[in-house]
């Protein structure tokens, strides 16, 4: 789905994009629960701010390391649009009591955000209609409980699209870039792994030491438990983002040692049917030469034969004429011989 942005707008690029805004919606929580926490005194609505908080930095870095850098930040822009939503006039109108406008404002800029970055890589008439499909998808799809429950747009994105400007995969481009982006992933999450465990901790604290005298054991389970569950998602988070770009690198690497086959067999048959055209070209050749010679040779034989005609016929003509100038004169020298002898008595 990548090439639905424009034409100027390189992989590399969206996926900055995404890990900028995914960065972005987890600070602006954070700033919205910290303004939250300091002016109410509701232990319902401290307990819902730091549960909000920890939930969307972990859903939008979920949706930002998406393998496709579009459909990432399609599902930026469901879960912007689903947490507006949610605070606004879906189940969490009530989260955060008096203090319920900082969130609805908060979540509103959020979603105005995402649309503002989704509307300069795409084309206008691109963005105006999958605008309208995203804004269907949210209303059909909302956050049910206490944000716990967020149906995503993963398997429907494909629908969000027309079919026609569907194309290929083009996440993966190259080696480097896999290993580009993988070292982007781990540096996100280092940078924000800390902080995350901070807000467990501070979660921990608020549960452990307000006044709930009913569930003080619980809520100590309960927050170790999460903790752990989320140490458990890290790793498997890392193993899983680690197995995939070596995947994608073994692809590349497969992929490449086909194109190079296919190049050799290309070269292969290109020298053979040069070599078959050249023999060709030498035959052809070789006859030509063959029935001229045989032309030649006959013309020069013909040619001899025929001077030694000549030369038969000349050499007879001059025999014929010796044989005639023998014979005048032999006659001659016989008349002269009964000329002079003497008549007898």
């Amino acid at each position: 789905m990548a090439n639905m942005a424009q034409e100027d707008v390189s992989v590399a690029q969206l996926r900055a994009l995404d890990y900028e805004y995914a960065a972005h919606f987890g600070q602006t929580v954070s700033t919205c629960v910290l303004d939250i926490v300091d002016e109410t005194d509701d232990l319902e609505a401290l307990e819902r701010a730091y549960q909000w908080r920890m939930w969307a930095a972990a859903q939008a870095r979920a949706a930002s390391f998406d393998h496709d850098p579009f459909a990432g930040m399609l599902e930026l822009w469901v879960l912007a649009g689903q947490q507006s939503s949610y605070f606004a006039e879906g189940g969490g109108t009530q989260a955060f009591g008096d203090q319920q406008q900082l969130a609805i404002a908060t979540t509103r800029k959020l979603e105005e955000d995402i649309r503002a970055v989704a509307s300069k890589v795409m084309e206008p008439e691109t963005f105006a209609s999958l605008s309208k499909k995203v804004d269907e998808w949210i209303g059909a799809h909302p956050i049910e409980g206490r944000l716990f429950v967020r149906p995503t747009a993963r398997a429907d994105l494909a629908g969000l699209v027309s079919e026609e400007k569907q194309g290929g995969l083009k996440a993966v481009g190259s080696i480097e870039e896999t290993f580009r982006d993988l070292n982007d992933r781990i540096t996100i999450l280092t940078v924000q792994m800390p902080t995350e465990a901070r807000w467990q901790a501070e979660y921990l604290t608020n549960s452990l030491f307000e006044e709930r005298l009913e569930r003080p054991t619980n809520d100590l389970i309960a927050t170790m438990a999460n903790m752990n569950d989320f140490l458990d998602t890290f790793e498997q988070t890392v193993d899983e983002q680690v197995a995939t770009l070596l995947e994608a690198v073994e692809r590349e690497r497969l992929a490449i040692f086909e194109a190079v086959a296919e190049e050799r067999k290309m070269v292969l048959s290109a020298v053979e049917q040069e070599r078959i055209s050249v023999l060709k070209e030498v035959d052809t050749q070789i006859v030509s030469a063959t029935t001229e010679f045989d032309r030649v040779g006959k013309g020069l034989i013909d040619h001899f034969f025929h001077r030694l005609i000549q030369v038969m016929v000349v050499m007879g003509i001059v025999v014929f004429l010796i044989v005639l100038l023998v014979l005048y004169v032999g006659r001659r020298r016989s008349v002269r011989t009964i000329d002079r002898t003497p008549p007898s008595e």
